[in-house]
């Protein structure tokens, strides 16, 4: 950014008077102004042509991250239910229905169960949801590589009287011994989450599970890198005068936001829309995706508190030419100072990403941004800020 100097200099009406009989000329009269003003500016272009230009400033440097060379792993186990769609998300989907259909005596320990809740299962939150999903992440613990494990529970209609149950994971098994131990690892995971995806079935169809069915709850860690979290969310939506397929294919790609939100953003690992996909921007990474919406978090970084910032950017069909799209931010904010800073941060946030979402508009309705419509200079910011 460069900064014009301005100097303003007035001078006193009586020193014009003259302080002598003597009359001067009427020339007189007009060039002594005129050659002080030129002298004056000859002086000052000098002095501004003699300083320096001034260095830019450098960009702050983040922190390292906590594993440089992450390696994601991501499956989805299915199963069919016969059952509708909405009446098996009904009976399975609620963010503590976990407790009958794989741990007992789930309990919400914030929010009401929607973005942004926290639940006793390992203090999982819920960092993403549609009307038909839901994504979920484990806290960071002190001492201990973060794996980024997230978990997506989503219920896709199949016919009017049946549907299919997806559950997607993604996480980091760079941490394990050798590729032995990985795939052991994930055998035992798909075992596991086939025989709940088996429970919810059952009372899907109307059935009960028995207790012998479920497992014993995971331990609660105690180490928690943040033993007292609030976390909170701050959905936003516009509405697009376009078809859902429209809207998606013109704003949903992951690097997409280089163009609505953030420029110059490139894909650093993955194939743009894989989940463990990363991109430049704050190095996100994709945790999860559905037909019409995906969710990103940032990784954690060598000692920075890890807020748990998630996005998640959906298309939602309202009628065959509109469309809503959601924005929706999850993170906790229990490092801020106190109530009002943490008001100025949200809203801040909102005003930003809002922003966005009027750019997704446009450019959905086939328009054209203009130039600085992203704000700055062009240059990348990450997508939030520093954690």
């Amino acid at each position: 950014m460069h900064y014009i100097g301005c100097v303003a200099i007035q001078l006193d009406s009586s020193q014009s008077k003259a302080t002598s009989k003597f009359k001067p000329a009427r020339g007189d009269l007009i060039m002594r102004p005129i050659t002080a003003v030129v002298l004056l500016g000859s002086f000052v272009s000098a002095a501004i042509a003699q300083q320096p230009n001034p260095a830019p400033r450098p960009r702050p440097m983040s922190a390292p991250l906590q594993v440089p060379n992450p390696h994601y792993v991501t499956f989805a186990l299915t199963q069919e239910v016969n059952a509708p769609a909405d009446v098996t998300w009904a009976r399975v989907g609620k963010f503590c229905d976990i407790g009958e259909w794989a741990f007992p005596d789930c309990k919400l320990i914030q929010g009401d169960g929607g973005v942004a809740s926290e639940r006793s299962i390992v203090d999982e939150v819920l960092v993403g949801k549609t009307a038909h999903s839901y994504t979920y992440a484990q806290p960071v613990r002190t001492d201990v590589k973060y794996n980024l494990y997230h978990g997506t529970l989503e219920v896709q209609p199949v016919t009017s009287r049946t549907s299919r149950l997806v559950y997607t994971f993604l996480y980091d098994n760079s941490m394990l011994a050798d590729d032995a131990a990985r795939a052991a690892e994930i055998a035992t995971r798909k075992k596991r989450f086939s025989a709940f995806l088996l429970n919810m079935k059952t009372l899907a169809e109307g059935g009960k599970v028995p207790a012998s069915a479920k497992e014993a709850a995971p331990p609660t860690p105690e180490d928690l890198q943040t033993p007292d979290p609030h976390y909170v969310a701050i959905p936003m939506t516009i509405v697009v005068n376009a078809p859902v397929d429209t809207v998606w294919a013109r704003i949903g790609k992951y690097c997409d936001i280089g163009e609505w939100g953030i420029p110059n953003c490139k894909i650093i690992s993955g194939d743009g829309s894989s989940l463990g996909t990363v991109r430049s921007i704050g190095n996100e990474v994709l945790v999860a995706k559905t037909r019409y919406s995906y969710t990103y978090t940032q990784p954690v970084r060598e000692g920075v508190p890890y807020i748990m910032y998630h996005g998640t950017l959906e298309a939602a069909p309202l009628t065959r030419k509109t469309t809503r799209l959601n924005y929706t931010l999850v993170y906790d904010n229990s490092n801020l100072a106190d109530d009002a800073a943490r008001q100025k941060d949200m809203d801040n946030r909102r005003t930003r990403f809002t922003k966005m979402l009027e750019n997704m508009k446009v450019l959905s309705e086939g328009g054209t941004l203009p130039a600085g419509a992203l704000g700055g200079s062009g240059a990348p910011r990450p997508a939030a800020p520093s954690q």
